[in-house]
């Protein structure tokens, strides 16, 4: 029983001996294959192989020795032991090195703050992005609109003019040139005024007044007489067809305060003498005569003296001096002698003077008119197209003119555009050649403030043309025209001052003198 285990036991064991020498004997035969076929691999490596000559062998021998030398273990194992003990000696050196004060310095910082300045500085660094980010939209759209924005094209060139003054001739005749944006208006005032002047001048005694009422004239009166103006009135309105009835007013005011009854006798040789006295042409004379009257009553000749119209002082139309209670009065060679009282004096001047021939009557040769009835009949006259020409006008009262005052305004389509006065023969053109002619003529050029650049080609053509011309600015296309040839009441103050007596003018700074440019 214990043998057949025994072999049991042995059986396995044999079996794999004889597995294992077969796998032996199987590895040694591929050793040996593989062993035949490197051998062959290298015969034919160095079959392929070109020989070398010994002049090559020599160099390759000699480009070996530049080649480095391995180190050895032993080598290596000491430089190993060396770069240890190195080590050890830098660590060590790093135990003795003093750190206190950067310690120091790291006990000193304060993390709290130093969080806050970090925030704060990303705060800040995200409020600078998105500054950025909006300055970099807004060039994105600025660069966009640029794209978009046409290319400028400077305006064509316009005609300048060097200023050329030259003196204005003492009696113009100018030629108004009203320049709108659209073109120009032309408008020769004496050409404009004469035929209106021609029909009033033919009617002009059907103008004068025919009845005074006190009506028109109440606000006047009451202004300077205060409550005595009705009193007043009989006495002043026989003088409205030859004084301003403000003037002789003011006059009859002056005789009552010096203690003079003021009758209409008085008065119209009062008037009758400031005709004939210097500065008679004048209405305010008769104030400033009334004052000079008023000063001799009371003694005082100077003023009456500063009245004389002689223009060469050795030979004095006026002559009066005072001695031994009497008053030697001159006028040329008529002499008087009076007593120097008031009553005496007032007579003299009343009743002797305003009786010399020449100087009696001559108010009457100076007519006020009627400025209602004149101003009917210029309306009535601004119907007529062949008066008007290329303006309408319409008068425009001024209570305290003693002139009628004409508003004109021209007419729908009239004048001439830029491009039209341009033409060789247009209208303009032809103006300005007539002008040319007139020695006195002047063309006056009157801008509205957005037409500049068409009087630059307007007055272009005149300097072609060669016009005297200046130039100045227009508000409105309006334009006013005063008839000063015939004077008429003013109905209200004029509102300047009381008339200085002759001789003493008040100062003052004389406008620039109109030159041509």
């Amino acid at each position: 029983m214990s043998k057949r285990k025994h072999e049991e036991h042995e059986l396995p064991f044999v079996a794999l001996m004889d597995t294992m020498t077969n796998v032996v004997g199987v590895l040694i035969i591929v050793l040996v294959m593989v062993g035949l076929s490197v051998a062959n691999v290298v015969k034919t490596v160095l079959s392929d192989l070109p020989p070398v000559t010994p002049e090559e062998l020599d160099k390759i021998r000699e480009q070996s020795k530049l080649l480095p030398k391995l180190k050895t273990p032993e080598q290596l194992e000491e430089e190993k032991k060396k770069a240890e003990t190195d080590l050890k000696k830098i660590i060590e050196e790093l135990k003795t090195v003093d750190v206190s004060d950067f310690e120091a310095k790291m006990k000193a910082m304060d993390l709290d703050v130093y969080k806050k300045q970090l925030e704060a500085r990303k705060k800040e660094r995200l409020e600078q992005k998105a500054a950025s980010e909006k300055l970099l939209t807004e060039v994105e759209r600025l660069k966009a609109l640029l794209d978009q924005t046409p290319v400028y094209q400077p305006p064509p060139s316009k005609y300048v003019r060097l200023p050329n003054p030259r003196p204005y001739p003492e009696k113009p005749n100018e030629t108004r040139v009203l320049v709108a944006k659209q073109g120009v208006l032309t408008f020769n005032q004496p050409k404009f005024v004469q035929p209106i002047l021609d029909g009033i001048e033919k009617v002009k005694s059907q103008l004068e007044y025919q009845r005074v009422e006190y009506t028109p004239f109440a606000k006047l009166m009451e202004k300077i007489l205060g409550p005595a103006a009705t009193k007043a009135w009989p006495e002043i309105a026989p003088l409205v067809n030859r004084m301003q009835i403000e003037n002789v007013a003011e006059a009859y005011k002056a005789l009552a305060a010096a203690g003079i009854t003021p009758t209409k006798p008085i008065l119209e040789a009062i008037a009758d003498i400031s005709m004939k006295t210097k500065g008679g042409s004048s209405g305010t004379n008769l104030v400033v005569t009334t004052d000079a009257i008023i000063s001799a009553t009371k003694g005082s000749l100077a003023e009456w003296k500063a009245l004389d119209p002689s223009r060469d002082p050795a030979t004095p139309i006026i002559k009066a001096t005072a001695s031994g209670g009497k008053v030697t009065f001159g006028w040329g060679a008529k002499t008087s002698e009076v007593k120097a009282n008031p009553k005496e004096v007032l007579d003299y001047f009343v009743k002797d003077l305003a009786k010399v021939k020449g100087i009696e009557d001559s108010s009457k040769a100076r007519t006020v008119y009627d400025g209602s009835r004149m101003a009917v009949l210029l309306q009535r006259a601004a119907t007529n197209p062949l008066l008007t020409g290329s303006y309408t006008f319409e008068v425009d009262p001024q209570p305290t003119l003693s002139y009628i005052r004409l508003a004109l305004k021209p007419k729908s389509g009239g004048g001439e555009t830029v491009e039209a006065l341009k033409q060789p023969n247009s209208a303009y053109i032809r103006l300005l050649r007539d002008v040319k002619q007139d020695p006195n003529g002047v063309v006056v050029f009157q801008v509205m403030p957005d037409a500049f650049d068409a009087y630059l080609e307007a007055r272009q053509v005149g300097d072609e043309v060669g016009v005297a011309a200046t130039w100045d600015f227009l508000t409105k296309l309006d334009i006013t025209v005063n008839l000063t040839a015939y004077e008429i009441q003013r109905l209200a103050p004029a509102g300047t001052a009381r008339p200085r007596p002759a001789g003493s003018a008040p100062l003052g700074i004389a406008p620039p003198k109109k030159t041509l440019d």
